[in-house]
């Protein structure tokens, strides 16, 4: 007889790790199951952030699923790594905590007509999350200046500056006033435009993840079970009542079914469970329990390209906690872009608030670390992040194995719009490159465009260009069956007790306009994605604790 459980979360990652503590801590006490299917990564709890990336992204690495895409515009596979184990990818990215605009948040509330999604309900959510250590060196105050009052104090993810910077930051936030960046104190209040420097979800050398921060001192009623792979959900009619992991076992929910696998796998899991396109199910030989055409739909990621110089070198040495200086702006030569002028109106107006970047710029990156320099030299490198693309990638199953990583298509690039964005965002970090504080030691640059034409540039561009691993969009919230897959209470649209909770939601449809624009839209999070999947986990669990009343003790006859 399959065991049960009052909720069974899939997925162990940001959002995962989240949902499941804050139910089980939640007064009632429902029995709670947290399935991953990775290994509980104790191996690597004692290590250094920077020594748990340089393990994570080793070949056969026990902490990666090591994705790689379908062959992108310039013909090249992208590495998609995903985080594998408890933790998921909190346990491999570079630690980097943004926030992003404020006005993607009242964007995301306005599209779905539910303020829980707010600018004012994220800053809520973000001070149980945060627990801000305000550690700015001195050398450095004053610039940096976050106020403390904007930022979460007591929560579960400890989130500091480190105490070492880079000399070479002076010259990035010198450079960014000589060609008229201009300097933001705090790029995590909300309003992100301007040079800054974000927190890192590192304190005292140590990484912190997901599971570290929410998973200690685990309570009686939250079973963990890794190596636990998830093979399908089971249905009775359309009610979802339970999990099959792929050694056969099979785990019963007297409530609810929440999946948290990510972009990648929340798709792949719901398809392999016979929810998606019925195209894809047939082809597959899955059988149909419900047609959702957009399931592994709508892929969208922050794309990235590379350049830097080399410089003589200073009397600094490489700090490898040293954060990272990160920067958003506008771009009016894209605002101003026949390519914009193509866009929906409703999309150009987003992106003309003032809140709301064009691009990303972050220095001192890992991507040129194997460049043979002279002992009295040194590689400065920065990456150019398009913001907001419009481009829609697939997730698709290459086959009904549940062990067979999916089909990975991001179509980077695509839309003529991103293609714009690439081009002129790159212009201006090259522009940046030539500060006069730069132009005094480089001594060569690195991965430069032969010119500085728009062929040119788009060339260098696709030559160095990444994955920023920002994954989202594919299991995408609205209201209408057609355009998207879950509602604003992170159900599945035309399903009984089963939710989706992670980033894959996020890519909102404008369901409100009855115009119902086909054209894709703007509203994908500015940021860097941890944050907003941590806010996912809060708000998907403080919608099931009230749906369910588990706000108080013994409520709903739950499980002990």
């Amino acid at each position: 007889m399959a065991k049960a459980f009052d909720f069974i979360v899939v997925g162990g990652g940001a959002s995962g790790c989240v949902v499941a503590s804050r139910l089980a801590q939640s007064p009632a006490q429902p029995s709670v199951l947290l399935l991953e299917a990775g290994g509980p990564n104790e191996d690597a709890a004692h290590l250094t952030g920077a020594e748990r990336y340089e393990v994570a992204f080793r070949e056969g690495s026990p902490l990666n699923w090591a994705y790689k895409t379908e062959p992108q515009c310039n013909g090249q596979q992208i590495d998609y790594s995903r985080g594998k184990g408890l933790g998921g990818s909190t346990a491999i990215n570079f630690c980097g905590w943004v926030v992003g605009s404020s006005e993607d948040y009242d964007e995301w509330a306005r599209l779905v007509g539910d303020d829980s999604f707010s600018w004012k309900n994220a800053q809520r959510c973000l001070r149980q999350i945060e627990n801000f250590h305000n550690d700015v060196p001195a050398a450095f105050q004053e610039r940096i200046v976050p106020n403390s009052d904007d930022h979460g104090m007591g929560g579960a993810v400890d989130l500091s500056y480190q105490k070492e910077w880079l000399s070479t930051t002076h010259d990035v936030f010198k450079a960014a006033e000589e060609v008229g960046f201009g300097i933001n104190p705090d790029v995590n209040n909300g309003a992100p435009i301007g040079m800054g420097i974000g927190t890192a979800c590192i304190y005292k050398g140590v990484r912190v993840t997901s599971a570290s921060a929410y998973l200690a001192g685990t309570p009686a009623n939250l079973t963990i079970a890794t190596s636990a792979m998830v093979q399908r959900v089971l249905f009775e009619d359309n009610v979802a009542v339970g999990v099959q992991v792929v050694s056969g076992h099979r785990f019963r929910a007297r409530k609810e079914v929440i999946i948290s696998g990510g972009a990648i796998n929340s798709p792949q899991i719901l398809l392999l469970s016979g929810v998606g396109p019925e195209e894809e199910l047939r082809r597959h030989g899955i059988p149909r329990v419900l047609d959702l055409p957009q399931v592994g739909r709508n892929l969208q990621d922050h794309c990235f390209s590379t350049a830097g110089i080399v410089t003589k070198k200073g009397d600094d040495r490489m700090f490898k906690q040293s954060p990272s200086p990160m920067g958003w702006f506008q771009l009016p030569a894209v605002l101003n872009s026949e390519e914009f002028q193509a866009l929906p109106l409703q999309t150009q107006t987003y992106l003309r608030r003032p809140l709301v970047p064009s691009w990303e710029m972050a220095t001192h990156t890992p991507f040129f670390d194997d460049i043979q320099v002279a002992d009295d030299e040194e590689v400065f490198s920065a990456i150019c992040l398009a913001m907001n693309p419009q481009s829609r990638g697939t997730i698709a199953l290459k086959s009904a194995d549940p062990k067979e990583a999916p089909v990975l298509d991001p179509r980077f690039l695509t839309h003529p719009f991103d293609r714009r964005t690439a081009i002129e965002g790159m212009r201006e970090m090259l522009r940046f490159f030539q500060a006069p504080v730069w132009q005094k030691k480089t001594v060569r640059t690195v991965s430069w465009p032969r010119d500085d034409s728009d062929g040119a540039i788009w060339d260098a561009f696709l030559s160095g260009l990444k994955s920023s691993w920002h994954m989202s969009g594919t299991v995408k919230m609205g209201h209408d069956a057609q355009e998207a897959c879950v509602d604003p209470s992170f159900k599945i649209i035309g399903m009984q007790n089963l939710r989706v909770a992670d980033m894959s939601v996020i890519l909102y449809t404008n369901i409100i306009n009855p115009e119902r624009l086909s054209q894709p839209k703007a509203n994908k999070a500015s940021n860097h994605t941890q944050s907003t999947a941590y806010i996912i986990g809060e708000l998907a669990a403080e919608k099931i604790m009230a749906e369910h009343g588990l706000d108080q003790a013994g409520s709903g006859q739950l499980a002990r």
